[in-house]
């Protein structure tokens, strides 16, 4: 019986690993499409997902980059959310002689607020932007998550090509030309790393199909020791008459 206790153990051990809760890490603010046309228009979609078991996401504030100004600015309306658009005025808007006041001003950022994201939820908020600079490059947009109970998580961490994917990274958008875009490859399918959780789970898979085979190898050998039982004797004539009478 030792040999079952032992197996039953890593049955349960598995069993704990794949249904314990699954890590948030992978989670985190994105825009979308993360590619755009160079002096064109788009319209892009903040994803923010809720990674907090026990808070809502009661605020979410997007910072628009520095380097772009981006002064045509259009929002989807997204129920119970509040939306509230913040400008400056460009430096050489009055000498260039522009008429229309919100071509003399450039977006900084927008907050989102009144509604909220319940734990294991996500909120998308689209927002239609341009002219996007007229030179290829980046456009990084800082976002700041607030939950109800007062914690601001900061997605400000600038993604570096070759490095690993910082903790908390700010949505990006590469801005390139239309040819560039038409005569790129396609892009391989990466290849997932596992996470931590990831890991786990692969484990607890193993455990199971350990345990599963040493449970098989054990009842095996249990039954070839096992004392063979006699067959049965044959019934007496008189008991076999009796069940074969009327």
């Amino acid at each position: 019986m030792k040999p079952i206790r032992v197996v039953a153990a890593t049955l349960v051990a598995g069993v704990a690993v794949l249904l314990a809760p699954t890590s948030p890490a992978w989670a985190h603010v994105t825009v979308s499409p993360s590619v755009a046309t160079t002096g064109g228009y788009g319209t892009f979609a903040f994803k923010v997902p809720d990674e907090r078991a026990d808070a809502k996401t009661t605020r979410v504030e997007v910072v628009f980059p520095e380097n772009a100004q981006l002064t045509s600015v259009s929002l989807r309306p997204v129920p119970g959310w509040t939306a509230t658009v913040a400008t400056r005025q460009l430096p050489n808007a009055a000498s260039a002689g522009h008429d229309d006041e919100a071509a003399n001003k450039a977006v900084t950022g927008i907050v989102w607020e009144g509604g909220a994201i319940k734990p294991g939820e996500f909120q998308v908020f689209e927002v239609s932007l341009g002219p996007l600079p007229t030179t290829p490059g980046q456009l990084v947009f800082k976002a700041l998550q607030t939950y109800s109970n007062g914690e601001v998580v900061r997605w400000i961490d600038i993604p570096e090509a070759g490095a690993p994917r910082p903790e908390h990274p700010a949505p990006v958008i590469d801005v390139k030309p239309a040819d560039a875009q038409a005569n790129a490859p396609a892009a391989a399918t990466p290849t997932p790393t596992p996470t931590g959780d990831g890991v786990a789970r692969l484990l607890g898979w193993a455990g199971l199909a350990l345990g599963a085979l040493a449970l098989l190898t054990a009842a095996a050998t249990g039954l070839r020791r096992r004392t063979p039982v006699p067959a049965s004797a044959p019934l007496a004539e008189a008991d076999t008459a009796a069940r074969l009478s009327p």
